[in-house]
C-alpha cells in the first residue's frame, strides 16, 4: 500500500490511529490534549479535527519524504510502531483496517480546507527508527504547549 484515500463520518471531533484489534483504542482527552491537538499513547493517537466537520476525505499513505503541503493549516508529528497486524484509521463510529509493514514510523497528521469547507485529513507514515513528536503547522484551534503530552489513558 502506497496510498489510499476514503470518505468517513466524524464523531466526537476526532480521527485516530491504532494497532489492528487494540482493546480501548480511542483515547481520552484531557485540556493538555486538546490545546496541543492530539492525545497519544503507545499503539494509539487521537488527533483533533476542524470543530465544524461531520465527514471528510482521508488520505493514508507511506512515503520516504516528510513534506508538508504550503496550504496544510496545521500539521502534527508523532512517533508511532506498527506491529505486524497493521493498522486501523477512523473515527468511533468507523474505521478502516490497513495493512502496512511493521516497525517505526514518523506519522504526520496534516489537515487541508476543501473548497466546500470540509476538511481533507492526511495520514503519512514515514519510516523513522528515532522519531520525535512536534506540531509543524498550528491553526487559531490549537494552543500547544511548550512540552507536548504523550500520555493518554484509553477512553473506556
Amino acid at each position: 500500500m502506497n496510498e489510499m484515500t476514503f470518505e468517513i463520518d466524524i464523531f466526537y471531533s476526532q480521527l485516530a490511529v491504532f494497532q489492528y484489534g487494540l482493546e480501548n483504542a480511542f483515547n481520552d482527552w484531557n485540556d493538555t490534549h486538546v490545546k496541543q491537538g492530539f492525545a497519544w499513547r503507545e499503539g494509539s493517537v487521537s488527533f483533533g479535527t476542524l470543530s465544524d466537520d461531520e465527514e471528510c476525505k482521508i488520505t493514508v499513505r507511506v512515503t520516504d519524504k516528510k513534506e508538508v503541503d504550503t496550504d496544510a493549516i496545521r500539521a502534527i508529528a508523532v512517533p508511532f510502531y506498527i506491529s505486524n497486524k497493521g493498522i486501523e484509521v477512523g473515527s468511533v463510529m468507523e474505521t478502516k483496517a490497513i495493512d502496512i509493514e511493521e516497525g517505526m514510523y514518523e506519522l504526520l497528521f496534516t489537515v487541508k480546507r476543501l473548497k466546500n469547507g470540509l476538511g481533507n485529513y492526511s495520514f503519512s507514515f514515514i519510516k523513522n527508527n528515532n522519531p520525535t513528536a512536534n506540531i509543524i503547522k498550528a491553526d487559531e484551534e490549537l494552543n500547544p504547549p511548550s512540552v507536548l503530552l504523550l500520555n493518554a489513558e484509553p477512553a473506556i
